[in-house]
């Protein structure tokens, strides 16, 4: 991401070439930034790669992630924030989000360790339009 980012501006999603990269095209998702002019944000998913798609409890490509995956609603537990809120916030903010931890969601890989960095990409070099995620699961085999 380094290398695409201009000093400037945030990158659009033409600056990155996933061929670039082939050793992550299997951990990477793409979604799209939904901005409605009532509600809340949406995020599509618009690209899983192989080692999400098959850790994903449900079917993820062309949904959204908000509506794929049954968060759990615990105030002891930050699982929804690992999922939406911090996209939300790479959305608001600009700023790339990294963390590695243990989830409490259902994922078919026994709630191992995930390790994810989200990145914003914005057409106009302003308004993120695009999270690129890549996610590694610890553990998990074939990563």
């Amino acid at each position: 991401m380094r290398e695409i980012h201009p000093s400037d501006r945030l990158p659009s999603r033409a600056a990155f070439d996933p061929m670039r990269v082939p050793h992550l095209l299997s951990h990477l998702v793409l979604v799209q930034v939904e901005r409605p002019s009532a509600g809340a944000m949406r995020f599509l998913v618009r690209v899983a790669g192989e080692s999400v798609l098959r850790a994903a409890p449900v079917p993820l490509m062309n949904r959204y992630i908000e509506s794929s995956v049954n968060l759990i609603k615990d105030a002891r537990d930050d699982s929804e924030s690992r999922i939406v809120d911090v996209r939300r916030q790479v959305a608001e903010t600009g700023c790339m989000q990294h963390w590695c931890g243990r989830v409490n969601i259902p994922f078919r890989l026994n709630f191992g360790d995930v390790e994810y960095a989200h990145c914003p990409l914005a057409e106009d070099g302003t308004t993120v339009d695009r999270i690129l995620s890549a996610l590694f699961y610890h553990g998990a085999p074939d990563t």
